[in-house]
């Protein structure tokens, strides 16, 4: 049996062969002879036709991922999830629930790549979009900033990226050329993150095993098959509820833009600083700075954090509100 199961995820619109040149190369390739391929395919489309039929939502779809590894795949040890595009976005909800419900199939996924994968959302012929298609529920949350989306990316990188020794990787890719998706969208807050050559879709249709995109696909598994089988580290629990403090702290006048809170984060600790993740929306980037922030209470970093916007907004009533809250990640 295969040591290691690739599971590819198509995206919007999409179906599962615009996997055939990767799932060619992995299966002419000599070093990934123990590596298998599977290919989740699921309804998607601008809209239905058939009065008994519906277009799925996101959670539809994560749910009969979740199906897919847990009855057609019971028996593999090792899995891998290989996306394209609203693809990374399924198997991102996907994780998320498995972590609310502590799903014991979670432990043998050990990888999630994602080409072009629009975490924070595509501006592609958005009004166009809204207009046409209002009903078409996946649409909808490719739109920028879906709170849904944004919360299940805070799921993965909290709980199964910024842990530690974590037993899954997870890497995203955005393509050089797409006009689908930008690099910002594709890359988003993940550490692990790259460019690749190609447009939307010629990201995942490498013509050789020389071609980048193939290149780090087959890094990434032989990086897999290399790691030794392992107990799961124990995942962190649930982040706290931090929604009413970034409300808080958006009231703060200029927090919205990126200039502000790179001024607001050049007066933290040195080793805070390191830490905070790269630029993105306001709201997730907040969240994952709350969470560094109580990470480094050692080093008084809610204070700092507090300091530094009575600094910049000096007796502001809102931050003068939200200063205890700050200085309270220190010690809680």
């Amino acid at each position: 049996m295969a040591t290691t199961t690739v599971v590819f995820v198509h995206g919007f619109l999409s179906s599962d062969e615009v996997w055939s040149a990767c799932r060619d190369l992995i299966r002419r390739d000599p070093a990934l002879a123990d590596v298998e391929t599977h290919a989740f395919r699921y309804a998607t489309s601008l809209l239905s036709l058939h009065p008994l039929r519906q277009v799925p939502t996101f959670d539809e779809v994560a749910d009969s991922l979740r199906t897919f590894l847990r009855h057609d795949l019971a028996d593999r040890p090792r899995l891998a999830l290989v996306t394209h595009s609203q693809g990374g976005l399924v198997a991102q909800r996907a994780l998320a629930r498995m972590l609310t419900d502590d799903d014991p199939d979670l432990a043998r996924i050990r990888l999630l790549l994602m080409y072009a994968c629009p975490t924070a959302g595509s501006d592609l012929g958005l009004p166009a979009r809204r207009a046409l298609l209002r009903a078409n529920p996946q649409e909808r949350q490719l739109r920028p900033l879906n709170a849904a989306v944004l919360d299940a990316q805070r799921a993965v990188l909290h709980r199964l990226v910024h842990v530690p020794e974590p037993s899954m990787r997870v890497l995203a890719f955005a393509g050089e050329s797409d006009g689908v998706v930008s690099a910002a969208s594709a890359r988003s807050v993940f550490p692990d993150a790259g460019v690749l050559p190609g447009d939307h879709f010629g990201i995942v249709r490498p013509d050789s095993p020389q071609h980048r995109s193939y290149v780090v696909l087959r890094q990434a598994l032989l990086h897999l098959a290399a790691q030794e089988d392992r107990p799961r580290a124990n995942i962190v629990p649930a982040p706290r509820n931090d929604g009413e403090l970034v409300d808080l702290l958006l009231e703060v006048p200029g927090m919205a833009d990126p200039a502000f809170r790179a001024l607001a984060y050049a007066r933290l600790p040195p080793r805070v600083r390191e830490q905070l993740s790269r630029p993105g929306p306001a709201r997730l980037e907040l969240l994952a700075a709350l969470d560094t922030l109580r990470d480094y209470r050692h080093l008084a970093a809610g204070r700092a954090f507090a300091d530094a916007l009575a600094a910049l907004v000096p007796e502001h009533p809102v931050v003068a509100e939200v200063r205890e809250r700050l200085v309270a990640l220190d010690v809680g």
